[in-house]
């Protein structure tokens, strides 16, 4: 796994990317990608639940890969002196929207609904389909 991590590293810092490491423990499939409720009981075996804060259904693996990138750009984002910009293939990519719950996990939310590219054409994509 070591490998594969510094093959990314390496690759990404190629492209002027970056590799963002989320701590281990960082509790992803239990977080409520909406609203930020933490679901203690959620246990390996089911696989799909329902946010009892916002009514949500959430599949275990798409939302705990909704909140690793979400931590992951609340990474890169702390790591940016206070940029909101960052760079997505080539594009200056800039996030807006918000969700309709409040976040409660974490300090800061960043909205996850739609990306406006910045780089003369503006457009607006739903993230949930990538």
């Amino acid at each position: 796994f070591g490998m594969l991590l510094n093959f990314l590293d390496y690759k990404l810092e190629r492209e002027g990317g970056k590799l963002v490491e989320v701590d281990r423990f960082y509790p992803s499939p239990k977080l409520c990608s909406c609203c930020g409720f933490k679901n203690d009981l959620l246990t390996l075996s089911i696989r799909e639940w329902i946010c009892p804060e916002c009514k949500s259904h959430h599949d275990r693996d798409e939302n705990a890969a909704k909140n690793l990138r979400e931590e992951g750009m609340r990474i890169l984002s702390t790591n940016t002196d206070g940029q909101s910009e960052f760079q997505a293939w080539g594009e200056t990519v800039r996030l807006v929207g918000t969700c309709t719950q409040k976040r409660v996990w974490g300090e800061s939310r960043i909205p996850r609904h739609s990306v406006s590219l910045t780089a003369g054409v503006s457009k607006n994509l739903i993230l949930e389909d990538f």
